[in-house]
């Protein structure tokens, strides 16, 4: 008889697959969708992208394609079967977050969820399902990100490295990881550093390698680094998001944005260090990545289904969150009021681009909310010392 574990990864595949199969339509519509689909991670920017590299064109002539060079040559091999290709992928998250639940808990199995939960959160989570049916290429990210996680705590430091260098390829915010996951490796190896400089290196190594075959794959030009994290850094395709950046970009004077742009790109990493200086390494990865989701420049609802995921492998805090309702409830209204409040303005024209702002502004609030949130429970959790008294009432000083 199937366990659980295996229950709910056939399960997240069949539904996966089966909607695809099913109901079409729905994944034609949401590769429109801004709240899945960006101009960096757009499935149909990524078939642009083959047909020019297929046409002996450079993909990044015209400034329309932000993909990496590798992932558009290697899609070219899966196009044919991309709705498989998509709902393996996304089943594979769910069985990396089943190990990762089930190597946290191992410890003590009573103050966590059973694996088979914190995967079947995902597997259920209709922003995952949607993400998925998108074909945002953000999926990609997400999965070498729990590969990454997964590897970290089974102390494999080389598949470590490899796995947040090419989340890190894919997607570039990524890369602020490695502050938590140094942290992370240096508690499992009781404070030794040798297995956080093999990861440092394994990572360097792995990242210049996908660089430079990208380099000499489009004929020694580096012009793909400008089109993919040239366009993330500098925010030169001013669109509509889920983010905070686009409308300050849209109103303010031309000779202001070199300055918010830095301001705005510091932003992602400065609280990062801080979070990995106070909280514990698995607290330190996962509210980092929360934060990352906050700043990006080109957020999607996709970055928000694994961190919604990733916080349900800290259940020992759940008892000291102070407003959960308040976070479910700004996450909730912001989801289904965007795409409501985008119509109005871009469709049907009886609204401006300050009815989106507004709503995505309380989608970030409440992606903030979540973690000052759990940030609080953390410190609580500490202070408590596994000596739990939730009705004591404690100030922060």
């Amino acid at each position: 008889m199937l366990s659980l574990d295996k229950k709910v990864i056939i399960l997240a595949f069949v539904i996966r697959f089966g909607i695809f199969i099913i109901a079409p339509s729905i994944a034609n519509s949401l590769e429109e969708s801004i709240e899945f689909s960006t101009l960096i991670t757009s499935y149909k920017s990524l078939k642009e992208g083959l047909f020019l590299y297929s046409s002996n064109i450079n993909p990044y002539d015209g400034g329309v394609v932000h993909h990496q060079p590798l992932l558009i040559i290697l899609y070219q091999y899966f196009q044919d079967f991309d709705q498989l290709l998509y709902s393996i992928v996304d089943t594979y998250i769910v069985y990396y977050l089943i190990n990762i639940s089930a190597k946290i808990s191992s410890k003590n199995e009573t103050i966590f969820f059973k694996p088979w939960i914190v995967g079947l959160i995902y597997a259920l989570n209709p922003l995952a399902i949607l993400s998925t049916l998108s074909k945002s290429t953000v999926l990609f990210q997400n999965f070498f990100i729990v590969w990454t996680l997964n590897s970290a705590l089974n102390n494999d430091v080389l598949l470590t490295g490899v796995g947040i260098s090419i989340a890190s390829y894919l997607s570039y915010h990524p890369i602020f990881l490695v502050i938590p996951l140094i942290k992370l490796i240096h508690q499992n190896n009781n404070g030794q550093n040798q297995k956080v400089w093999l990861f440092l290196v394994s990572a360097v190594i792995s990242l210049g390698l996908l660089i430079g075959s990208s380099f000499y794959i489009l004929g020694q030009d580096w012009k793909f680094i400008e089109s993919t994290y040239g366009s993330v850094l500098k925010f030169t395709k001013i669109a509509p998001n889920l983010g905070l950046w686009w409308y300050y970009f849209t109103e303010m004077f031309e000779f202001f944005i070199p300055f918010y742009n830095s301001v705005f790109n510091l932003y992602n990493i400065s609280f990062v260090l801080p979070l990995t200086i106070r909280l514990n390494g698995i607290f330190a990865f996962i509210l980092s990545w929360g934060w990352l989701v906050f700043s990006k420049s080109y957020p999607s609802l996709g970055d928000l289904s694994l961190y919604i995921s990733l916080l349900f492998l800290l259940k020992p805090v759940f008892p000291f969150l102070r407003y959960p309702v308040i976070s479910i409830l700004l996450l909730l209204h912001s989801i289904i009021l965007s795409p409501i409040f985008y119509h109005l303005w871009i469709d049907l024209g009886s609204g401006n681009s300050n009815f989106f702002y507004a709503i995505t502004l309380v989608y970030s609030l409440g992606i903030i909310s979540t973690l000052v949130d759990f940030t609080w429970g953390y410190l609580r959790y500490e202070y408590d010392s596994d000596e739990s008294n939730i009705k004591l009432k404690v100030t922060q000083i």
